[in-house]
């Protein structure tokens, strides 16, 4: 009986060992990360994306499945682009090559995306974050922008990965936590169940209804701050939150204290 425990704890750790050696989320950088040439007038952009890979893969399931989580990680927390050497490289596959490099080579975006993918394949050691529903909230609010008040005092708002208020209003930015925040609302933004559209428009009235000011720049960020309290008490938000925590909790590296 000692003797096929032993066996058996060999057995396990080895294929513990194997999977995490072979499992290394650097090494799908390629597969998973893009950037492309794209013409915008006369200027020439490059836009980051992110591809599906393979069934086989260590991480199909979290990448394939979470596309627009993996793509706000990307996007924020890839550091910023060597804008004037990439577009100077015309051979496309060096192009990709040059730019992955970089990517690998990236220690806080590799510090991100570990602290995602570990979830996957260290899941008998691995030790996930506790959040509550308050701190969920705070992060998602920021999402509903309000970018600017016409000239026909007419409020217009956003809801973006681009155009938020996280850098404005969080000393301790998390990753993991702004990217399901995004990705949830963004999966929702017209849904049948969760219509985050409406529930921003229905916000926007509810800011006609205060004088919020006459300078124009005092009455945005009064109207701004509204906002942010309008939907950190909107119960469809609340609701979708914890329904999309529910759905993809066995890839979140952290836990929801409710």
């Amino acid at each position: 009986m000692k003797k096929l425990f032993l066996i058996l704890l060999i057995v396990i750790i080895s294929s513990d060992s194997y999977s995490q050696n072979d499992c290394n989320i650097i090494n799908e950088y390629k597969k998973i990360f893009k950037i492309e040439k794209f013409k915008y007038g006369k200027k020439e952009v490059l836009i980051k994306k992110v591809d599906k890979i393979e069934a086989n893969s260590c991480f199909s399931d979290l990448i394939n499945n979470n596309q627009k989580y993996i793509g706000y990680l990307f996007t924020h927390f890839s550091g910023n682009l060597d804008y004037k050497s990439l577009l100077a490289i015309n051979d496309s596959g060096k192009f990709q090559d040059v730019f992955i490099e970089g990517l690998k080579n990236n220690k806080a975006f590799n510090n991100v995306m570990s602290k995602l993918t570990n979830k996957t394949i260290k899941k008998s050691s691995f030790i996930p974050d506790t959040i509550s529903v308050d701190e969920l909230l705070n992060i998602a609010v920021k999402y509903f922008s309000v970018t600017k008040i016409d000239n026909k005092e007419r409020y217009h708002g956003k809801v973006c990965a681009g155009v938020n208020g996280i850098k404005q209003t969080e000393k301790v930015r998390r990753p993991q936590v702004e990217a399901f925040c995004f990705s949830s609302i963004l999966n929702s933004y017209k849904g049948k169940s969760f219509n985050m559209y409406n529930e921003f428009v229905n916000g926007i009235k509810e800011l006609y209804k205060i004088n919020l000011g006459i300078d124009n720049k005092e009455k945005l960020l009064r109207a701004q701050g509204a906002m942010y309290v309008f939907m950190r008490n909107n119960k469809k938000l609340k609701e979708l939150l914890l329904h999309e925590y529910e759905n993809k909790k066995e890839y979140l590296p952290f836990i929801l204290k409710i």
